[in-house]
């Protein structure tokens, strides 16, 4: 298969898994990529304080984007942001009450997406993918 049309048959599978992840968070209150971050944060707040940094990092993403995004997950009661006690300038982002009401039902939906897209792969594919996956990355830079 020439490069073209790989290419052309992963953009198709991109959208097909953004619009599959899509669904998992169909009936809430969230759109995927707000859940995506809240579930980041449930995750990574547990060891250790949260920035938009590493947003920026996770979703590969510009600043200005995940500004965007934290400040309407802000808006509807689900993040707050905390300034550090040794240094007040650095915020870190932390879950309200609100976030944490649903986060089991966050973690679950992101866990079966995740489990779901790797069904019936055995696990040396899988370290064939993480590999390709790993050589792609680097050769973007």
């Amino acid at each position: 298969m020439d490069e073209k049309q790989l290419l052309s048959r992963f953009d198709k599978l991109n959208r097909k898994m953004r619009r599959y992840f899509d669904g998992f968070f169909a009936g809430m209150p969230l759109t995927s990529v707000q859940a995506l971050v809240l579930q980041y944060i449930i995750v990574e707040s547990k060891t250790r304080p949260v920035f938009t940094r590493d947003l920026e990092e996770f979703l590969g993403i510009q600043g200005s984007s995940v500004t965007s995004l934290v400040n309407n997950l802000e808006r509807g009661g689900y993040l707050r942001r905390e300034s550090l006690e040794e240094d007040g300038r650095f915020k870190k982002l932390v879950l309200t009450p609100q976030s944490q009401e649903i986060a089991e039902e966050i973690m679950g939906r992101v866990g079966r997406y995740m489990k779901s897209l790797f069904v019936g792969i055995p696990e040396e594919e899988l370290r064939v993918f993480e590999a390709v996956l790993q050589k792609m990355t680097r050769n973007i830079g």
